[in-house]
């Protein structure tokens, strides 16, 4: 801009004010902190650093935790459903008695086993039994 002239920009005087209140405003916290008997504390790259990942970080979790209650599901947990057996029972005749309508009695037995994490086909009069969800 040339030393003299008439011509005053709306942005240079907006700007100056603005940026002169806002530097005032916040250089005076320091001295106002320390008045109070709080330490002076000069900001090192590192400090700025460990407050900025600070900041990232809780950020972060905040914004984790609001996606993985998006993500959730309405529907409710399947139920867990349990036989207890009796004397006389195999798996053959539970699988039989509890298998959905068309499921195949083999593939509800196995899933019997895996759910209640049997080895063998040997069950007890007594034991609770996990049966699968078809």
């Amino acid at each position: 801009m040339p030393k003299y002239t008439t011509y005053k920009s709306i942005y240079d005087t907006v700007g100056s004010n603005n940026e002169g209140r806002i530097h005032r405003i916040f250089s005076s916290i320091p001295s106002l902190l320390h008045s109070i008997g709080m330490p002076k504390y000069r900001w090192s790259k590192t400090g700025a650093a460990r407050v900025r990942l600070l900041l990232f970080v809780l950020i972060g979790l905040f914004a984790g935790t609001g996606v993985v209650h998006a993500l959730q599901s309405n529907t409710p947990p399947a139920e867990v459903r349990t036989v207890v057996v009796s004397p006389g029972d195999t798996l053959w005749s539970i699988a039989e008695n509890n298998k959905p309508e068309g499921a195949d009695t083999r593939i509800f037995i196995s899933g019997i086993k895996q759910k209640n994490e049997l080895n063998s086909s040997e069950i007890y009069a007594g034991e609770e039994l996990i049966l699968p969800n078809f």
